[in-house]
């Protein structure tokens, strides 16, 4: 597919159903310098669909990582006031969020000091703090993205392969390649709908996961419910907070994990690179996490905060998904957790829990500055849940949802 055409295509299925966006709204759109046309152009659609103000927020990974290398770490933390106010004003006008993910920024970069960056994220995290939370309990509607890049080519299909070999295949991925693509997710939704129906009406306290590589259980609370695919704002607004989206996600007690549990796919942590992850939990709390490759990564990460070493999403994802049956590992969370089951270690989605406007923490939510997903899942995975009826009822066999 050509650029042009994935990026109109893209913009149209973002802009309507991921953050549902209506006249005189306004939307910022996060991405790296790679990606950037692709942010120009749907800011330029959102202006066609009545937009009231679009910022185009450029992440450079690049710049961050030669600010880490040649700044103290102490020096790391300066957040500038007009980035502070930009966060203030984006709270009051309810400003709706895209961000554009393209793996180009990441590839070929060097490491980063695990310490310096986590003090210079941990400082961007704080500024935009109250903006996070407001889009984590589904106040404003957000949408995360994918753009190819002519680097991301090359690292997942091969030397010979460009933007546009990769663009064929995301378009499929995200169903941008045929015309009724809007249509597609909205049937989509209603088959996760479905699924998601059945699993709630069962009640879940606890899922056990059993594989060769995991012997794992964590427990939910009576509020905690599935969700997946479309979202509801707390104002009843429909949105597409991923595309692609084929996961069926809740919110654990954090304090029930046990066990221990392994990574079935590389997984960016920190901005570096982790494979062959170990986890081991007692009592919900990750005590130890052993991995082949980015051992002092995970080490750091666990010590980030306090909810950095516990679970704040548990997600169901079949292993013959079509993104799975590709044989590709993309390196981007965002697709590559739509290919298998994961986890994610620290702050948990709070729309999750049936609550009303009761302290989440009150019931078993974690709370961190971060949100880390794992992938997990495995042909070989089997998943139980016991009910709050006391029924152990089997979810999914060799991987996949078993209704």
């Amino acid at each position: 597919m050509n650029k042009k055409l994935y990026a109109d295509r893209l913009s149209d299925l973002v802009l309507n159903l991921g953050v549902a966006l209506k006249k005189g709204e306004h939307l910022n759109i996060a991405v790296s310098p790679d990606a950037y046309y692709y942010a120009q152009n749907m800011a330029i659609k959102a202006y066609e669909m009545g937009a009231g103000y679009v910022n185009i927020s450029v992440s450079d990974l690049l710049l961050d990582k030669y600010r880490a290398y040649y700044q103290e770490k102490e020096d790391l933390t300066y957040i500038p006031s007009f980035m502070k106010e930009f966060v203030k004003e984006g709270i009051q006008v309810g400003i709706k969020n895209v961000r554009i993910e393209c793996r180009d920024e990441r590839i070929g970069l060097p490491e980063l000091d695990d310490n310096k960056y986590q003090a210079l994220s941990s400082s961007v995290k704080i500024a935009r703090r109250d903006l996070t939370k407001l889009y984590m309990e589904n106040h404003i509607t957000w949408c995360v993205c994918c753009a190819p890049g002519n680097k991301w080519a090359k690292a997942v299909l091969g030397e010979d392969k460009t933007e546009e070999d990769l663009a064929d295949i995301l378009a499929s991925i995200l169903h941008i390649d045929t015309p009724d693509y809007l249509s597609y997710w909205k049937n989509e939704d209603k088959k996760v709908k479905e699924r998601i129906q059945k699993i709630n009406d069962l009640e879940i306290k606890t899922l056990h996961f059993k594989s060769k590589e995991t012997n794992f259980s964590v427990g939910f609370r009576k509020e905690a419910k599935f969700e997946g695919c479309s979202s509801l704002t707390t104002k009843g607004e429909c949105f597409y907070p991923n595309f692609p989206t084929l996961e069926i996600f809740n919110t654990p007690d954090k304090d029930t994990a046990q066990g221990y549990i392994s990574t079935t796919r590389p997984v960016s942590v920190m901005g570096n690179e982790t494979e062959g992850v170990k986890l081991f939990f007692e009592n919900g709390k990750c005590i130890k996490a052993e991995a082949k490759v980015g051992q002092e990564t995970m080490d750091n990460y666990l010590e980030i905060d306090e909810g950095s070493s516990r679970l704040g999403e548990i997600a169901l994802v079949d292993d013959s998904s079509a993104i799975s049956r590709m044989g590709l590992v993309f390196g981007s969370i965002l697709i590559d957790e739509n290919a298998s089951c994961h986890i994610a270690l620290g702050s948990g989605y709070t729309s999750n829990l049936e609550i009303g406007d009761k302290d989440p923490k009150d019931y078993g939510c974690n709370m961190s500055l971060v949100h880390t997903d794992f992938m997990v899942g495995s042909s070989d995975m089997r998943i139980t849940a016991t009910t709050y009826k006391g029924e152990e009822v089997l979810i999914m066999d060799k991987g996949n949802f078993v209704f």
